[in-house]
């Protein structure tokens, strides 16, 4: 079970964001890549009971193009260890000689 707060645009509630517990994180999954490439699911997730061992209860959708935000909470570690796990390596550091721009964007500022 994972815990969602979905913030919503233009969602006339006083609050503007929607909580429910779903039975897993394919909700984050699929929002995470309708960011990356644009490509919106089209499904419905599993609204679960927390009070009643996870049992479904309901059916959540949403329209992911207008979701503004989500938070996600597990409230369990031995449930989805892999979210709570660290990354296996760290991220190589830039050398110093590397003295090429981050992006075509920004100026060449090596002949300055």
């Amino acid at each position: 079970m994972v815990y969602f707060t979905v913030y919503l645009k233009n969602l006339n509630n006083a609050t503007g964001y929607v909580d429910t517990a779903l039975m897993d994180d394919q909700l984050m999954r699929d929002y995470l890549q309708f960011l990356d490439i644009g490509v919106k699911a089209h499904r419905a997730y599993a609204v679960v009971d927390p009070g009643a061992n996870d049992a479904p209860v309901g059916i959540f959708a949403v329209n992911l193009a207008d979701v503004a935000a989500i938070t996600v909470t597990v409230p369990r570690q031995d449930i989805q260890p892999e979210l709570f796990s660290a990354p296996p390596a760290a991220a190589a550091k830039p050398s110093a000689a590397d003295d090429s721009v981050a992006s075509e964007v920004e100026p060449d500022r090596q002949g300055q």
